[in-house]
């Protein structure tokens, strides 16, 4: 069963704040194991005032941290009731980017767990845009004890 996470759902979640809430929507399909996010790009986001003033490209580097949330709360999507941690980006493994992401695109993050040791959990990730793959690797989350 999916379950739906809305913006002001994500907002309650994650610990961080404005700038740095990379989705806009969530999909979880198994928790614990896979999931997609979502991530409008708009013009109006501040790194495009100094990321390529000329050029709208976004960051890639931020792709990876969208991509980090959504490995996140799959992955405590899983947890217990009132058990929910914080998930700590812990590693970025063979990221490629593959075209770049503008305003207007709106990225699709799919994350499907790959392997566990203890507390520390690696998701494969591709995102999309229109279908076609923009970048992929995969990241490692470390759960706080």
């Amino acid at each position: 069963m999916t379950t739906l996470y809305s913006a002001d759902d994500l907002r309650a979640l994650l610990p961080h704040r404005h700038p740095f809430v990379m989705l806009d929507r969530l999909e979880v399909t198994e928790p614990g194991k896979s999931g997609i996010g979502y991530k409008n790009i708009s013009i109006a986001d501040p790194v495009f005032a100094g990321h390529f003033p000329q050029q709208a490209i976004y960051p890639g580097v931020l792709l990876i941290e969208a991509a980090g949330h959504t490995c996140g709360i799959v992955h405590t999507a899983a947890e217990a009731e009132g058990e929910s941690r914080i998930g700590f980006l812990a590693g970025v493994r063979k990221f490629s980017f593959k075209k770049v992401v503008v305003p207007g695109d709106v990225v699709t993050i799919q994350v499907r767990k790959r392997t566990a040791l203890g507390d520390l959990f690696e998701y494969e990730c591709k995102l999309l845009v229109d279908g076609g793959i923009v970048a992929e690797g995969s990241v490692a989350v470390a759960m706080q004890a």
